[in-house]
């Protein structure tokens, strides 16, 4: 009997030695040895957080605000577009001002009016129009109003222009053909479309009268020093 117990003391302390649990206070037991190549306790415990999601807000402005829209990179992203060949969209977010024969295809009258004539040259109307669409804008309008794209070389006279929603930056493409008629005069076709959405709400259609009533305001003498950008 008193041999067994031996034997059982022994065993006990033996396993004590090679499997010690790691009963200290943590900042007072070191970290335990390996034992048989495997870390029975370790001196720390990993602690695990739960990360929140990563803020969606600056990617969001960082793609509505990149400087692509108007261009011609992606079919949906807007771009230049010939008035010749261009037609009502299926949608309402979209409106045309135009004189009465020119964009011929464009046949929905519910999205176009006549657009009225200058007594100016056409490049003096681009210059109080770029005024206007700067205007429009109060945070950076000289910047957003410059054309994003000009190729003067296939469409004569033709610009690219975005304007932006105040909060969301969501990007309206608006397309201009300044035109001559002679005399002095001048006017204009503009377009201005969603590049987002199905319903603007109205908003192209109220950007276009606006547009045209702030040219309109303009002095009749007006010169293209006197209302550059």
């Amino acid at each position: 009997m008193p041999r067994l117990a031996a034997v059982l003391l022994l065993v006990t302390e033996a396993s004590a030695i090679l499997f010690k649990p790691c009963l200290k206070p943590r900042l007072l037991r070191p970290p335990c040895a390996p034992r048989f190549g495997r870390v029975r306790c370790r001196g720390r415990r990993r602690r695990r957080f739960i990360r929140p999601p990563p803020n969606p807000l600056p990617l969001y402005f960082g793609v509505m605000g990149a400087p692509v829209y108007g261009r011609d990179i992606l079919p949906f992203l807007g771009g230049l577009i010939d008035f010749e060949t261009l037609e009502p969209r299926s949608s309402p977010n979209e409106y045309l001002a135009a004189p009465s024969d020119a964009a011929p295809l464009f046949n929905d009258t519910s999205k176009r009016i006549v657009a009225p004539t200058y007594p100016v040259s056409a490049e003096e109307l681009r210059s109080s129009f770029e005024r206007a669409l700067a205007k429009r804008q109060p945070l950076n309008g000289d910047f957003w109003a410059k054309p994003v794209q000009e190729d003067t070389d296939a469409f004569a006279s033709r610009f690219v222009y975005v304007e932006r929603t105040p909060l969301f930056r969501f990007p309206d493409v608006v397309n201009v053909q300044f035109l001559d008629v002679g005399n002095g005069s001048s006017t204009l076709i503009l377009h201005s479309a969603s590049v987002y959405g199905q319903s603007d709400l109205g908003k192209n259609k109220e950007r276009v009268e606006d547009l045209l009533k702030r040219i309109s305001d303009l002095p009749s003498n007006m010169t293209a020093t006197a209302v550059s950008v």
